[in-house]
This record gives C-alpha cells, structure tokens and sequence, in this order.
C-alpha cells in the first residue's frame, strides 16, 4: 500500500535533507534549479529585496507590511573654507535686521573657496553639498569672521534648498570695533529628497567687505524616508 507524502502522520515526518550537517543558523535556500543549500539568509533573499550586490553603507529595515526594505543608513559630507585670506564683496541688506531672505546672497566666487572634506554618499559641487537618498539629514555650519564690512556691521548666514527655500532661522555675529573678529554658528535638522543640494547664503547690514578665513558646512544622513 502506497502513501503519500503529505497523508504521514507528523510524527513520522524526517527531518529536511542535510539537516545533520548543517551549523546553527542556518536555513534551506533553492537554487531555483531543482536543489539548494543550507546558508544564512541574504538580504537578497528576503521579501521585497533583490540585487542588493553587497551595497556598503545600507541595512535591512521592516517596511510594516511583513516585508523588508534596503535603507541607506550611512551618508555624510563637508564643505570647507581653510586659511582664506580673499575678502568677498557684499551689498547692505534693506532689511536691516536681517530678517528678509531677498537680501541673503550665495557665498560663492572670490572669498569663497569652498573644497570638500570627508564624502561618503553625499557629494560636492562648486558651492553646494547634494544628498543620496530622501531622508532627515543633521545640518552643522559654522563660520570664522576674521574681518566684517564695516566696524558695526551685522552679518547673519541661512542656508538654501535647490536655490529655493531657505532656513526658517538664522544665525547672526555683530561687529563692535575696528578689526573684530566673530563666528557664525548655527545646527539644526532639514527633511531633504534625493538629489536635493544645500548651499550658504549671507547677508549683511553694511556694504563692504566680508572675509571668512574658515568654514564648514556638515550634512550627515539620521534617517533615510
């Protein structure tokens, strides 16, 4: 009398084939031709993930519908102004106050030399600092004043989306005599999309003369969306 598999009781039921010489951890994977293997389970192989070709810098997250999703979980990048003596040329804000963002100017060109420093994921442009992946992103900047336009000027940095949004609040140093030196700095959180690109723009409350000897703008990836 002949049975069939799926009619044998539990209790006579083996154990899969090449259980007894497979180390702890370890899972049945087919090969999709017929046989397979005992290995650890790849990203690869979970739900909803494939070629994932042993991309650094990401980790396996629950996607809250029993599957699994690659997230980035590592980018970061500075901009950076080192030893600069230039001085870069501004216009006195209307707004004297500093409030008004139409009177903020990219801080580009002479007296900017902006370089890149430490790139992983986030890359440089020019002036501008561009993010991998949507996500909540650390933003740090800070700025050495070694000459301000004017003995009493103001000057306040904000940084700008796509050349289109700028930062709610502004950081903002006062110059109180002749020669002053001050810095500028400010942190904070900033919800970008993939492709999106920060840069800094100033302002200041007398015409003249604005020289950063050293800057830094940090972005740094918290949570990929």
């Amino acid at each position: 009398m002949s049975i069939q598999h799926k009619d044998i009781p539990e209790s006579q039921l083996h154990e899969p084939k090449g259980v007894s010489s497979a180390t702890a951890n370890k899972v049945y994977l087919s090969d999709g031709l017929g046989s397979g293997a005992w290995n650890k389970v790849s990203s690869a192989a979970l739900q909803g993930l494939s070629g994932d070709a042993g991309v650094s810098g990401k980790a396996v997250h629950t996607d809250g519908a029993n599957g699994f999703v690659l997230k980035t979980v590592d980018a970061y990048g500075s901009m950076v102004i080192t030893g600069n003596t230039n001085a870069f040329a501004i216009t006195a804000a209307a707004d004297s106050t500093l409030n008004t963002t139409t009177d903020y100017v990219l801080f580009t060109g002479t007296g900017a030399p902006w370089a890149s420093e430490t790139l992983y994921g986030v890359t440089f442009n020019t002036n501008r600092l561009i993010v991998p992946v949507a996500g909540v992103y650390e933003i740090h900047t800070w700025a050495s004043v070694s000459g301000f336009p004017s003995n009493v000027a103001k000057i306040a940095a904000k940084y700008r989306i796509n050349g289109t949004t700028f930062s709610t609040r502004h950081p903002m140093e006062k110059s109180n005599s002749s020669g002053d030196s001050g810095n500028l700095n400010a942190a904070g959180m900033v919800t970008l999309s993939a492709n999106d690109y920060i840069q800094l723009y100033l302002a200041s409350s007398v015409t003249g003369n604005l020289t950063i000897a050293n800057a830094n703008v940090m972005l740094k990836l918290v949570r990929a969306t």
